[in-house]
């Protein structure tokens, strides 16, 4: 049962934005805060729309929710109306705590005037299990080591020091990542990716983006397919890793000093292949169709 719970609403003016028209905006907005007592197994399951998600974590045995829903609009009357609009859910049910915002259309009142959107700031635990569903908003997640999912679209993603089970799924939204290590499974398309100091097993499937990747010494395995992308391998040292490459139809730059060996090298098809001496070695294998494919030295991250 929840700990606490307290709604509170807030209207305040913002000074005159310069403008065509020199329109003041009147933002209304509502605060919506609950906690939630926290044990093992319990998963937050969030599904946001047009919705700034921050995911923090603490010491503490519970997980405090803070809900703004926020309306813009020059007059302040439908600014007011049409956040009544917004419903919200914050509750739990067994094991999962259900957060939600979504515009409520039971009298078909058309579409909103005001500019509508909410921010979730979420504090719990590193080891509860977190799913997010989130459209035309931001995510910024930190800290995380059991489980995260996220399924995602047109919505920026800010991942740092993520570690466990991570199924990412993202359409026409940014992954920045920073220390991510685990299992991780990554399906983006029309996002560009940008993963820095990865360690751990990833399997990424893109589609039509770029994708800069930084791979830590402790990197375990890297499968990657990509189709109309350009992607950036880089590393300490490239010759630790195990590599076998193919690109189709797409431009393949790779170390000179490695000595990597081809298996067909045409336009239309190139295969190289690269074995390091030690006995213990990590695995990279990249198929890319219609892109590019370039493996550089950088002993910097990004």
């Amino acid at each position: 049962m929840p700990l606490s719970f307290r709604i509170s609403t807030f209207i305040f003016l913002l000074l005159p934005m310069i403008t065509w028209t020199q329109t003041s905006v009147k933002v209304v907005t509502k605060k919506i805060e609950k906690t939630f007592n926290y044990r093992s197994g319990i998963e937050v399951n969030i599904e946001g729309e047009k919705a700034e998600v921050n995911i923090e974590t603490w010491d503490k045995a519970n997980i405090q929710v803070v809900l703004e829903i926020i309306a813009k609009h020059p007059e302040q009357q439908v600014a007011e109306k049409d956040l009544e609009r917004v419903r919200y859910l914050a509750d739990r049910v067994k094991n999962k705590i259900y957060l939600r915002n979504y515009i409520s259309n039971e009298e078909k009142q058309g579409t909103p005037e005001s500019s509508l959107s909410a921010r979730y700031t979420i504090t719990l635990p590193e080891d509860c299990p977190v799913y997010l569903k989130n459209n035309f908003g931001l995510a910024n997640i930190s800290n995380l080591s059991n489980n995260l999912r996220i399924n995602s679209q047109f919505t920026k993603m800010n991942l740092n020091n993520i570690q466990g089970e991570l199924d990412i799924r993202t359409r026409f939204g940014d992954l920045v990542g920073n220390g991510i290590d685990g299992n991780v499974s990554i399906n983006s398309r029309r996002s560009n990716l940008y993963l820095n100091e990865i360690k751990g097993t990833f399997n990424i499937q893109a589609h039509y983006g770029v994708l800069e990747i930084f791979a830590d010494n402790n990197l375990l395995d890297l499968n990657l397919d990509a189709n109309k992308s350009d992607v950036f391998l880089y590393s300490p040292d490239p010759g630790i890793f195990s590599y076998d490459l193919t690109a189709q139809s797409s431009d393949l730059t790779l170390p000179n000093s490695l000595g990597f060996k081809f298996e067909d090298n045409t336009p239309n098809l190139t295969k190289a292949n690269y074995k390091p001496k030690q006995e213990v070695y990590a695995n990279i294998a990249i198929t890319i169709q219609l892109g590019s494919l370039k493996v550089k030295k950088k002993s910097k991250s990004f």
